[in-house]
């Protein structure tokens, strides 16, 4: 979705030409897949962060395009919603020290847009879902003007062909309607991208699969959506609602979700996700390059793909098979499921516990492939998305093999000692993984989550007799100023 989209209207010719050039590119990257050397080289991450704008009071503020012109940074990107914004991280090798690395550049572009905000009389806020977001902030004024936005409405709008509604049941229940996509805008996440070699791939996605829902539970940082108390993760809710395509009915039970947790194991390698999604997903922008699949970028030696890429990112799978032209050519996993904040150490000891789980897990995806079947764990996923660090997961016996149901924290716990161990092997020393480490560990220790405090602290407000919207705009107060400080979620004071 960052290509360059610059029209909002096609043609059932497009179509057609758009469906030929992927399935050309499907060919050129089994090719490309099968070439020896192919993606090889030293492993790297890179981050996207989405995040909040927000005027003095807490509520949203559509200042993402001022930001955009005042800086004039590359490595920002106007969001869907007005009052959201995109900010790039530059990629890091995983030798040295990437976690510290990775939070610097965190703490120097949301100082940045912090900065930048003020001058607008705003405030950066990274948090999975506004507490303060109404209703009324999500009509049709609130999408950024631009064309690939308009375009993609369209395109979810003629498949689906109703409004988009969202009804999500947790503790408490919310059902709203609205004849735009904005919805989707009320998600910001911490994306973070891993490279991975051709002959690793499959394992290695799996295991990210596998771990996703251990880190979510510890992660959660979404647990209101319109000051209803949700899922301690909403955003998985909301987002897979937001931008539902299949229409009503019973149909819908036999047609692929564009948001989901996947089809199945990854049995040979990346290009049977390629290949899936091609075959399950119409396309939505069928925007074809002036350049043929195979040919490079400038400056590139490997094909661009430029229809398959554009594809790709009009599906979005929690965990996302992602081919990039440059170096040569490469493939990465793009993890999607972690939120926004709450601070910029929290949002990097979450990548660590992540990568080092991924890491370790797929030395030995095996038996653990063979003992879960994929629905157990795209179930635990979920789990781990309602309940949090409450969460009770299917996880394979450690001796015997067969499956038991056992609390997150406790496998946690359990798989504590293997996540050094996989931060090694992806070549990050233990002086660049320990203070996250014990980050991660004060937050196990405490029980505690950005969900957990938001909700703990909502509860206070409540209590002392703060009305429901009140209690949400003191509590993000209490928030923001929290993470603009910088301490770890753990430290944080529990009243607001």
């Amino acid at each position: 979705m960052g290509a360059i989209i610059d029209r909002d209207a096609f043609s059932a010719s497009d179509y057609q030409r758009f469906g030929k050039r992927l399935r050309r590119g499907l060919d050129l990257l089994r090719e490309r897949l099968e070439t020896p050397g192919f993606g090889v080289g030293p492993p790297s991450i890179g981050a996207e962060l989405e995040v909040y704008l927000v005027d003095a009071g807490g509520r949203v503020s559509p200042l993402n395009q001022a930001l955009v012109e005042r800086l004039q940074d590359p490595q920002l990107q106007l969001e869907l919603n007005r009052f959201n914004i995109e900010y790039n991280l530059a990629p890091l090798p995983l030798s040295g020290r990437p976690l510290h690395a990775l939070e610097d550049q965190l703490v120097q572009a949301l100082a940045r847009l912090e900065q930048a905000a003020a001058a607008h009389r705003g405030h950066v806020v990274p948090i999975g879902i506004l507490p303060t977001l109404r209703r009324g902030d999500l009509g049709g004024h609130a999408m950024t003007d631009l064309p690939r936005y308009r375009a993609l409405e369209q395109g979810i709008r003629r498949l689906r062909g109703e409004p988009f509604d969202v009804e999500i049941h947790g503790r408490e229940r919310v059902r709203v309607a609205s004849d735009h996509v904005v919805m989707e805008g009320a998600n910001t996440s911490f994306q973070l991208h891993l490279r991975v070699p051709p002959a690793r791939f499959a394992d290695t996605y799996n295991a990210a699969q596998l771990a996703t829902p251990l880190v979510l539970a510890l992660a959660a940082n979404s647990p209101l959506f319109l000051q209803r108390r949700l899922w301690d993760e909403t955003r998985i809710a909301l987002f897979k609602q937001a931008v539902e395509c299949r229409p009503r009915g019973d149909e819908r039970r036999h047609q692929p979700a564009r948001v989901g947790f996947g089809q199945g194991w990854v049995r040979e390698g990346a290009w049977e996700l390629f290949a899936e999604a091609v075959a399950l997903h119409p396309p939505l922008l069928p925007l074809c390059a002036e350049a043929p699949p195979e040919a490079p970028p400038p400056g590139g030696t490997a094909p661009g793909l430029a229809e398959l890429r554009l594809h790709m990112g009009t599906i979005w799978p929690w965990n996302r098979a992602v081919y990039d032209p440059a170096d040569g050519g490469h493939l990465r996993i793009e993890m999607r499921a972690l939120p926004a904040g709450p601070t910029a150490v929290d949002m990097v000891a979450n990548a660590a516990l992540l990568l080092g789980l991924v890491a370790a897990l797929r030395d030995d995806i095996a038996p653990c492939l063979s003992a879960l079947p994929f629905r157990q764990a795209e179930h635990n996923f979920y789990r781990a998305a309602q309940s949090g660090l409450e969460a009770r997961l299917l996880w394979p016996h450690p001796r015997h093999h067969r499956l038991e149901e056992v609390p997150v924290v406790a496998l946690l716990e359990r798989l504590w000692p293997q996540v050094r161990r996989g931060l090694r092997a992806l070549g990050v020393g233990d002086a660049d993984s320990g203070p996250y480490l014990e980050v991660l560990a004060e937050r196990l220790n405490a029980r505690t989550s950005g969900a957990r405090w938001q909700c703990r602290t909502l509860a206070a407000l409540e209590a002392g007799g703060a009305s429901r919207w009140m209690a949400c705009r003191r509590m993000l107060a209490a928030y923001r100023i929290a993470a603009m400080d910088g301490r770890p979620l753990a430290r944080w004071p529990e009243e607001a």
